[in-house]
């Protein structure tokens, strides 16, 4: 078998490509809801700019719909879903103040709006069975009350099973609005009862690493501001590591799952020191010390990666990690600026960058082992892989300090291309990567906004560079 030079994704099908787009608008919805409840709970300034991100996103819910439905059933949509939120923002003030009578007019007036979507939903699709449209909304609220609740009374470890169940449940919307749209208009999609096991791998991929893009900033949030949940948000972040680990254990075996968990938790716990630091106000040279090494543990991810499969090639993966570096350090930076629009327009490059990243892993994964996603029966389930035997596996690295084996891929990388709206416009390219102003080490004068300087950028691309010799 001959390495690729490039990654290559393959296209998806037109009812992949709807599912895809719903799966980002709904995924979307779950993270900004739940960055609004944690920051109108700890009363952080980030709140309102929260609530307008998440007030767009049901814009984009109901623009979605108006190539299939017409802009008055849009705008329809547009305005039952900002009622969802506007609710749900009283309802959150409501809790805050103790205000039990006032709480329970909402959380009324929150079911009511509930029914009235299903109603309208049902009424545009037949498909869209109003009863279960409704049952599945409901369960949205109930769990983003738990979630309230959780936070409010900062028991996190419900906190976390709340929002891992809302991500699971407006998942499962998402995929039956979708089923619904392609019944009706069954001549625009292709069909989606055919046999794909390389899409359920994708879908699997694609949740793991929205877990990792999600958790990591729900860590940067509370490490930055010192909260109580700082804790807990590394813990659920370090098993994402754990389950990206294990989802190749089936293709490589158990040492190369543990290897690769090794280097993606030390990929945390890095990040976790320059948090610590950046919230200390301290980028003097043990800082810049944190970033090269963040810098250099990409580049064993990348090693270690294309040491497995000869189609991720060791170049294109350092690429799409450093690029994951780039915008996660810009993140924090807007953070500690408190430039929330920044901060905003960061986290949404990110997920659109590692859903790029999840595309290509997968991809390489169905290019090695084609015999596996070969269609396995009507029920379309992904067959278990066979024992791994003759794989060329490196041995899990011992210290942050092992070197990647010399790149074999060329020039450039194919990403995949990434997720539209079903309207069809396209997706906000991430933006080239700015390099920090620089500023002495210490604090920021008074009235004017923190700065920081860093040396990560260089680093990261000297590696590249090195790579693609």
């Amino acid at each position: 078998m001959n390495p690729t030079d490039t990654i290559q994704a393959p296209a998806l099908r037109s009812d992949q490509s709807l599912q895809q787009a719903l799966h980002r608008l709904w995924t979307d919805h779950a993270i900004w809801t739940r960055e609004y409840v944690v920051a109108a709970i700890a009363g952080s300034p980030d709140a309102g700019a929260a609530a307008g991100r998440l007030l767009r996103n049901q814009e984009d819910i109901g623009n979605a719909i108006v190539p299939l439905y017409g802009e008055e059933a849009g705008a329809a949509l547009t305005g039952l879903l900002k009622q969802h939120i506007l609710i749900a923002v009283d309802l959150v003030a409501a809790a805050l103040a103790g205000d039990n009578e006032l709480f329970a007019k909402q959380d009324a007036k929150w079911d009511r709006n509930a029914v009235d979507i299903a109603e309208f939903l049902g009424n545009a699709n037949p498909n869209w069975d109003k009863r279960d449209v409704h049952d599945l909304l409901a369960q949205h609220l109930e769990l983003t009350r738990a979630e309230v609740v959780a936070r409010l009374t900062k028991d996190w470890t419900k906190d976390i099973a709340a929002f891992d169940d809302i991500m699971t449940e407006l998942l499962t919307l998402s995929d039956a609005l979708a089923c619904g749209i392609m019944k009706q208009f069954s001549e625009r999609f292709d069909d989606p009862t055919a046999d794909d096991p390389a899409w359920g791998l994708r879908r699997a991929m694609n949740r793991l690493w929205s877990d990792h893009a999600l958790w990591t900033r729900n860590f940067i949030v509370a490490g930055l501001a010192g909260a109580d949940d700082a804790g807990p948000a590394a813990q659920r972040l370090l098993r994402n590591q754990e389950d990206i680990g294990n989802a190749l254990v089936p293709f490589y075996g158990d040492q190369a799952g543990a290897g690769l968990t090794l280097q993606l938790k030390q990929h945390i716990l890095i990040a976790a020191e320059m948090v610590e630091m950046v919230k200390h106000n301290q980028f003097g040279e043990p800082f810049q010390e944190l970033e090269a090494r963040w810098s250099q543990n990409a580049a064993h991810i990348a090693g270690y990666l294309n040491g497995m499969n000869p189609y991720w090639p060791l170049a294109d993966v350092q690429d799409l990690l450093g690029q994951h570096l780039l915008l996660t350090l810009e993140e924090v930076r807007a953070r500690f600026e408190e430039d929330w629009e920044a901060d905003i327009r960061h986290f949404d490059d990110i997920l659109t960058e590692i859903l790029t990243m999840s595309a290509a892993l997968s991809a390489g994964l169905v290019r090695q082992f084609p015999e596996r996603f070969t269609p396995a029966g009507p029920n379309g389930r992904l067959p278990v892989p066979p024992e791994v035997t003759g794989g060329r596996l490196p041995e899990p690295p011992k210290s942050v300090r092992w070197a990647p084996k010399q790149a074999t891929a060329g020039n450039g990388r194919s990403p995949e291309p990434r997720s539209v709206p079903v309207d069809g416009t396209e997706a906000p390219s991430a933006p080239a990567y700015r390099s920090p102003e620089r500023s002495s080490q210490g604090g920021s004068e008074p009235g004017k906004r923190r700065v920081w300087r860093s040396t990560f950028r260089n680093a990261v691309f000297s590696n590249r560079a090195e790579a693609r010799r």
